[in-house]
């Protein structure tokens, strides 16, 4: 008994642990499980918009699907089945439909597995609207100048369950192609205001609108090109005031002995539309007591018949790149 106590006490203390010994059972492997997470399925676009195709391509790396019978089922009915048939399309739904794709492939080794995913298209608008100046009444849309400010508003519909999602329960992540506008992005934030490039460039405006609750995802993007200002004449009248309805040409017949015409700035930037430069020119020669007057009362002179050119150039103070020149030639008769 001592012996065995002293052998046991020698063991322990040159650290000799003895385990017991372990039997190991065969490990099962669900295959069809593995190859199932293993299959690659691309969806193009990455975010389905309602109504349009969609493309779906899979691939299996470790595995030939082009000998795989590959059988499709669109909301449990088959749509297509064959050698190889790694690639479907279909049509999404509207906004909301769902639709339940489900894949299922036989290889060549006799090893059946299958794929399902649904489809929940969502939808998001952009829309715009410079800070630019036009005339009173104009039906048209103020365009956004070189160096202009932009308002970008996305209008997202999402919905899961029939149950519509509201826009501030969703997170929007703003971004131009080169940066992201962290600070504008975020839960709720579907506006975006923004200035343009001292470049000139076009504003690729993107938002990427997500639901975080129902995984649902959308975007959009729009292309927005800066446009020059431009100067527009107008009879101003000392009865009816500017007559906007009807744009002076470049080439005027003066048939009264006088005649008041307005320069409208159009899509000049509105913060500054008080402060623009002025230059009239008359024959070439600058009118120097018109530099901060929209207006020019031109005289017919007396006796006498010809032609004078009348030329104005615009610009903006704060914002160099917005500026605008406008020729006019007046003729008369005596």
């Amino acid at each position: 008994m001592l012996n065995k106590f002293i052998k046991t006490l020698i063991l322990v203390g040159f650290g000799v642990i003895i385990l017991p010994t372990i039997s190991f059972g065969q490990i099962k492997v669900n295959t069809s499980y593995a190859l199932s997470n293993e299959l690659g399925v691309e969806i193009i676009p990455n975010y389905p918009k309602p109504n349009k195709m969609v493309f779906i391509n899979l691939t299996l790396y470790t595995n030939d699907l082009n000998s795989a019978l590959i059988t499709w089922y669109k909301d449990g009915k088959k749509v297509l089945s064959g050698k190889g048939k790694t690639k479907y399309s279909f049509r999404t739904a509207n906004v909301g439909k769902e639709t339940k794709i489900e894949t299922v492939i036989k290889l060549l080794n006799g090893s059946v597995f299958s794929k399902v995913f649904t489809l929940n298209p969502a939808n998001v608008d952009l829309t715009w609207e410079a800070n630019s100046y036009t005339p009173p009444f104009y039906k048209g849309k103020a365009l956004h100048p070189k160096q202009g400010s932009l308002k970008v508003v996305a209008t997202p519909e999402f919905i899961k369950g029939g149950k519509i999602i509201l826009p501030q329960n969703l997170i929007y992540k703003w971004s131009n192609g080169l940066k992201v506008y962290q600070e504008q992005s975020g839960y709720g934030k579907n506006v975006i205001i923004l200035n343009g490039s001292i470049l000139g460039r076009n504003e690729n405006i993107k938002v990427l609108v997500t639901d975080p609750v129902n995984n649902l995802v959308a975007e959009s993007f729009v292309n927005i090109k800066p446009i020059n200002p431009e100067i527009v004449f107008y009879k101003d009248s000392p009865y009816y005031g500017p007559i906007f309805n009807l744009a002076i040409a470049n080439n005027f017949n003066l048939k009264a002995e006088e005649t008041q015409i307005l320069a409208a700035p159009y899509y000049f930037t509105k913060e500054n539309i008080n402060g623009l430069k002025y230059e009239w020119r008359l024959n070439n020669q600058v009118i120097s007591n018109l530099s901060s007057s929209r207006t020019a009362i031109f005289r017919k002179p007396k006796k006498q018949a010809g032609k004078s050119l009348i030329s104005l150039q615009v610009q903006n103070l704060i914002r160099i790149l917005q500026q605008a020149d406008r020729n006019l030639t007046i003729s008369f008769s005596d």
